[in-house]
């Protein structure tokens, strides 16, 4: 079972799914890449040149030892490279039909968690770059200062994440609002007992369930 299914509610429904964009991504490795370019031809050149100029430190060749050093840097840089990959592949951004969850975290995750009924404003910030990539920034405000913010940076699709955002509130909102609005239609008491008899009889309802239908139904009839 994936992560994201252990954090669902009973009955919640899963609407939209996002991560940062495949820029981000991108960007972050080729940037690491070229790092190691250098250090790689860092540690070329200066065992070209110490090679003509032999010197050592502690018995250890100059040369050798830039040279160890310069692989050393960047086997880390390959390795912080790899640790973007899982970032990208882990962090998600989800809309449910209850909320909207920020998932981050490799190992130790990170769950934060905005109510739809909750929020007040959305603010979606894109620049002409971003416009080109389709990418920018989404910021859900719940509540009044920087706690009741939830930022989510350079998320992918940002118009058709909102736009699902925005219907998953509205309909949550009328979900709430029809119960009150609607008077149920009259019920008679005999015939929803003889039906919930059946029920039980047939072990669809449990006794436990039988009695509980049958006291809501009479505290409804108001008896």
């Amino acid at each position: 079972m994936a992560y994201i299914d252990s954090l669902l509610g009973h009955g919640e429904q899963i609407l939209y799914v996002a991560r940062q964009h495949l820029f981000v991504l991108f960007a972050n490795i080729i940037t690491e890449l070229a790092l190691i370019a250098l250090f790689v031809a860092t540690g070329v050149a200066s065992n070209i040149a110490f090679e003509k100029a032999p010197y050592s430190i502690n018995g250890i060749a100059a040369n050798t030892l830039i040279l160890l050093i310069c692989i050393g840097i960047s086997i880390l840089v390959l390795i912080s490279g790899f640790m973007d990959y899982l970032r990208w592949t882990t962090e998600q951004y989800v809309v449910t039909d209850r909320r909207v969850m920020q998932i981050r975290g490799i190992l130790n995750k990170r769950v934060i968690d905005s109510s739809l009924e909750k929020i007040n404003d959305v603010e979606l910030r894109q620049s002409l770059f971003g416009r080109m990539l389709n990418f920018g920034t989404v910021e859900i405000l719940t509540g009044s200062g920087e706690e009741g913010v939830n930022v989510m940076d350079r998320i992918e699709s940002p118009l058709t994440f909102k736009r699902a955002m925005i219907d998953a509130k509205q309909s949550h909102e009328r979900g709430f609002i029809a119960p009150r609005t609607q008077t149920p239609p009259p019920v008679d008491l005999v015939d929803e007992l003889t039906r919930l008899a059946g029920l039980r009889d047939r072990g669809i309802l449990s006794p436990a369930e039988f009695e509980a239908e049958k006291r809501e139904l009479l505290l409804r009839r108001g008896r």
